[in-house]
């Protein structure tokens, strides 16, 4: 998929809701960031990070939507449920 900022190539992937290990480890109550997780390098990045709410569920993995990511100018694309 071409990028719609940039036109480069977009990674494929999956866009998920998590914490981070450190943030469960040491607070009983952790935010929750939105990230990316590549298909092909396994790699793993924040694209959006909640800096003001806290998440109190155990679910650690909320939604899992296909996404694409641009690795050159940061752009994430996030399939809709009614759009596959």
């Amino acid at each position: 998929m071409k990028c719609p900022t940039c036109t480069s190539e977009m990674e494929q992937g999956k866009a998920y809701v998590s914490s981070t290990i450190l943030g469960f480890r040491y607070f009983s109550l952790y935010p929750q960031h939105c990230w990316f997780e590549s298909h092909a390098a396994h790699s793993k990045k924040i694209i959006v990070r909640n800096r003001s709410g806290l998440h109190i569920r155990d679910d650690t993995e909320a939604v899992n939507p296909p996404a694409y990511h641009c690795n050159d100018c940061e752009t994430t694309v996030i399939i809709g449920a009614k759009s596959t």
